[in-house]
């Protein structure tokens, strides 16, 4: 049985779905109505419905397919662009600027196959979509906005290959000729030549007169760093430590709120505990009013086993200080410590819940994409789709929010395993760092030292790092899964035993 050919898929950014979902919401609501049932419930699957059938709109629509042989794109017949299929030593690669209809222009790179298809693509930076282009074979196509276009660009520029896309010093690549002058006259056309030899590399990229002086201001400006932005990072905690105390306090009572806190502290520092124990560098802990606390990491996991290891040691540890109170009132039988434990014992177990961010999702995700990716991303979805259930069912708004923010997450999960996937088609990953990141992403649009590049070389980091991440062996996520369910089925029996304990009732009550 052959291996599956590994691929990368290149798409536009996905279309604003805030309208579509609410009239999505609003006509789910309306049928609920109508047929006298669950009006939120039919909202929500009305909802959904419209997220669905946009996911599916974007999914046929123009997009670029890499692997190891070359490139295609696709999208529906007949639509320009699409249908463009060859293999990477057979494509013709140029540069050009594209007319805006407010007067400005966009750059953009051009490929082209033998028989003169053509695809345009650039990243836009949020900007609204530019004129037509001429392709090799003088038929208009349109710039196509890529998500990931720096990457596709860096995939050409190894792949054909094409160095002499970099300025000196950016690249060890012969010598090339002077680029072509651009034909007089209107707007810059694309010079398209074979990417192969570098003898023939001269003529076909027609923007590296501009593109070359770019490379010494980007060079410049990736020198600088914003090391100063978290230096109010611990006053700005000790706030939020105060306010996060006096909520609690307000809700429930000062007592308590105390020893919410301190569960909270524990708890985290668990997280922060195997965070630097497996090497990570720990950014600091956060307080959160009515949110609880979170241990912020400036790094990505390295591995599957060490997302799961990190994710469990804070219900690890909770759960193991949640013995001291319970313990107490074994020996004292003093009712507020059973309140206490049982507390504490809810609070961890909610943390075990599947639904990512929390713990337990987490850690669901570590077994999940140890196999593949699409479970890993199947699981999530799940998960969220379980949260969304168990708030509509409980009446828990809480549980809506973490649902949110766990779609977010999944959003940029998503985004990393696509970038992965397209760092692991590059014939030479080390020789591309920051530098030649930077300096793609302003060729096909964005300046350097601009608002997003930061954010872009992160999302680069971070999908790296999805690449690299070690999947858990089988026995590893036998262990680990056995863990997990022991750790909630002890803290499940222990709010059972605590039952009937005054104060201690209402926790268990939550289990019911």
């Amino acid at each position: 049985m052959s291996a599956k050919r590994a691929t990368a898929t290149f798409r536009p950014p996905a279309e604003p779905m805030g309208l579509p979902l609410f009239l999505g919401a609003l006509a789910g609501a309306l049928v609920g109505a109508l047929l006298q049932l669950p009006v939120l419930l039919f909202g929500l699957l009305g909802a959904v419905a419209s997220w669905v059938a946009g996911s599916a709109h974007q999914l046929r629509g123009l997009r670029a397919v890499a692997d190891e042989e070359g490139l295609r794109v696709l999208g529906p017949a007949g639509q320009p662009g699409a249908g463009l299929v060859a293999r990477w030593a057979e494509l013709r690669l140029g540069f050009g600027f594209a007319a805006r209809a407010e007067g400005a222009v966009q750059r953009y790179a051009v490929v082209a196959d033998p028989v003169g298809r053509s695809f345009a693509f650039a990243d836009l930076a949020g900007l609204g979509p530019c004129q037509p282009v001429p392709g090799a074979d003088g038929r208009p196509v349109p710039v196509v906005d890529l998500r990931e276009a720096p990457l596709l660009l860096g995939l050409l520029v190894q792949r054909c290959p094409a160095w002499n896309v970099f300025p000196e010093g950016l690249a060890e690549a012969p010598a090339a000729p002077a680029p072509a002058a651009e034909p007089p006259g209107g707007a810059p056309q694309p010079a398209l030549a074979p990417a192969v030899p570098a003898r023939e590399r001269g003529g076909r990229v027609g923007l590296l007169g501009l593109v070359a002086k770019l490379g010494g201001k980007l060079l410049g400006a990736l020198g600088k760093a914003g090391a100063a932005a978290l230096k109010a990072a611990g006053a700005t905690n000790l706030g939020l430590v105060a306010a996060s105390a006096a909520t609690y306090s307000l809700i429930f009572s000062w007592q308590f709120g105390l020893a919410l806190m301190l569960q909270l502290f524990v708890h985290e520092y668990g997280h922060v505990h195997a965070m630097k124990r497996t090497g990570m560098k720990v950014r600091g802990m956060y307080f959160v009013p009515l949110l609880g606390a979170m241990a912020v990491t400036e790094d990505e996991f390295t591995s599957r086993r060490q997302q799961a290891y990190v994710a469990l040691n804070g219900p690890l540890w909770g759960s193991a200080f949640t013995l001291v109170p319970a313990g107490l009132f074994a020996w004292t039988g003093n009712h507020h410590l059973a309140t206490i434990a049982a507390g504490w014992a809810i609070l961890n177990l909610f943390n075990l819940l599947p639904i990512a961010p929390l713990d337990g999702g987490r850690a669901l995700q570590a077994f999940a994409f140890s196999y593949s990716s699409t479970l890993g991303l199947a699981v999530t979805v799940a998960g969220l789709a379980g949260a969304v259930a168990l708030g509509s069912v409980l009446g828990f708004s809480m549980i809506w929010l973490l649902a949110a923010l766990g779609a977010m997450e999944l959003m940029g999960e998503a985004q990393a395993r696509a970038g992965a996937r397209a760092l692991r088609l590059l014939p030479a990953p080390a020789r591309f760092g920051p530098v030649h990141w930077s300096y793609l992403r302003a060729v096909l649009g964005p300046p350097p030292g601009g608002p997003g590049e930061k954010a872009f070389l992160r999302s680069v980091e971070r999908a790296g790092r999805a690449g690299r991440a070690e999947p858990m062996t089988a026995g590893e996520i036998v262990r680990w899964g056995l863990a997990y369910a022991g750790l909630a089925v002890g803290l499940v029996l222990l709010v059972w035993v605590l039952r009937h304990v005054p104060g201690a009732d209402a926790a268990a009550g939550l289990l019911e």
